[in-house]
C-alpha cells in the first residue's frame, strides 16, 4: 500500500513539473511572439532608409543597408539589453548634451557611446579600453584625464566627455573637416584613415571605407542604427528600463580635499550605492585630493548640501549646474 502511494505521489510530482514546465515554455513563446508582433508592426525599411536619409544626422549621407540589421538587433533580438541602454542614456546624454552645446558640436555625437559601450561608463574592451567612450590609457592622458590605480577619470561621465569632445574635435579639424572620417578615425585611428586617404587620393569616404578595417566599415552604420532606435524605440514595443529620479536628475560639486564615500553619504544623507553609482571613477571609495579639483556628482538636492557643507567648513568648493 506503502509503494502505490510513494508511486501515485511521484507521478503527481512529475505532472505537476511538466505542467510548469510547460506554463513557462508557453509563457516564454508567447512573450517573443508579442515583441515580434509589436516590432514587425512598425518595421519598414522604406521607413528606415526615409528617416535616416532625410534627418539632419552627421552621417545620414552614408546610409546602407546594414543600418537595418542593426536597427533590427537593437529593437528586436537584443531589445532586453536595448532597454538597459535607453535608461543609462538618460543619466549620461543630459551631460554628454552639455558639453556638446558648450563646444558648439553636433547632438549626433552623442550616439557614439551607444555603440562603443551601451552608455556603460563600467564598460571595459579586451584591449584596455574604458568608459562611456571607451579611450585607451595613452588618448586619455593626452588630454588631461588621470588614470592610474586610484582614480580613472576615462569613467567619470563628465571628464570623460569632455575630453572624447576635445579628441573629436581634433579628428574633425585633422581630417579636412569632415565628421564621418573624423567618427571613423576614433574607431580604427587617425593614422589608419589618413593612411587610406593617401591610397585613394581621396577625402571620401566611400572612396576610401573597403581600405578601413571590417569594424570600422560597421562602425557608421551602427551609429545611425543606434541614433533611430533610440528616437523611435517606443513605436517598437521597446520600453526603457526604469532608472531612479536620484541618478537622472543630478548636479556637480567639484572639490579639492579628500573626501570618502563614507563622508560624502554621512553630509548628505546619500546612501552610498548611489555616490559610488554616480562616481564610477574612484575606485578606492574616496575622492582624491587634487588642486585642479575633482567632480562628485550626486542628486540635486544631495550637491547643494554637500556645497553648502563645504563652504561652511571653509573647503574650497565650486557647484556646476547641468
Amino acid at each position: 500500500m506503502n509503494k502505490v502511494k510513494v508511486m501515485l505521489l511521484l507521478s503527481i510530482g512529475v505532472l505537476l513539473s511538466l505542467t510548469t514546465l510547460t506554463a513557462n515554455v508557453s509563457d516564454a513563446f508567447e512573450y517573443d511572439y508579442a515583441a515580434e508582433k509589436a516590432f514587425y508592426a512598425s518595421y519598414s525599411e522604406s521607413e528606415i532608409k526615409s528617416n535616416v536619409m532625410n534627418s539632419n544626422h552627421v552621417l545620414a549621407n552614408h546610409y546602407d543597408a546594414s543600418v537595418q540589421y542593426f536597427v533590427k538587433d537593437n529593437l528586436y533580438y537584443g531589445r532586453k539589453g536595448f532597454s538597459k541602454t535607453i535608461g543609462r542614456t538618460m543619466m549620461y546624454f543630459p551631460i554628454i548634451e552639455q558639453y556638446l552645446k558648450m563646444y558648439n558640436l553636433p547632438d549626433d555625437l552623442k550616439h557614439v557611446v551607444i555603440v562603443e559601450s551601451h552608455a556603460n561608463p563600467h564598460a571595459t574592451s579586451h584591449c584596455g579600453a574604458k568608459g562611456l567612450w571607451q579611450m585607451m590609457p595613452e588618448t586619455a592622458r593626452r588630454y588631461g584625464l588621470v588614470v592610474n590605480a586610484q582614480q580613472d577619470d576615462r569613467k567619470d561621465p563628465r571628464k570623460s566627455t569632455e575630453a572624447a569632445i576635445q579628441y573629436l574635435s581634433y579628428l574633425y579639424n585633422f581630417l579636412n573637416k569632415d565628421w564621418t572620417l573624423a567618427i571613423a578615425a576614433y574607431n580604427c585611428g587617425e593614422g589608419r584613415v589618413k593612411k587610406a586617404i593617401r591610397q585613394a587620393n581621396s577625402y571620401d569616404y566611400d572612396k576610401i571605407k573597403h581600405l578601413l578595417p571590417k569594424q570600422t566599415q560597421k562602425y557608421i552604420p551602427a551609429i545611425l542604427a543606434a541614433g533611430y532606435s533610440i528616437n523611435n524605440y517606443a513605436s517598437y514595443g521597446v520600453r526603457a528600463e526604469n532608472t531612479p529620479y536620484t541618478l537622472r536628475f543630478t548636479n556637480t560639486v567639484k572639490v579639492f580635499d579628500k573626501l570618502t564615500f563614507a563622508e560624502i553619504s554621512s553630509i548628505t544623507n546619500t546612501p552610498i550605492g548611489t555616490v559610488q553609482k554616480l562616481n564610477p571613477s574612484y575606485s578606492k571609495g574616496y575622492v582624491p585630493t587634487n588642486k585642479k579639483g575633482n567632480y562628485v556628482i550626486l542628486p540635486s538636492v544631495s550637491s547643494n548640501q554637500l556645497n553648502s557643507y563645504l563652504r561652511r567648513s571653509n573647503r574650497y568648493a565650486v557647484q556646476m549646474r547641468f
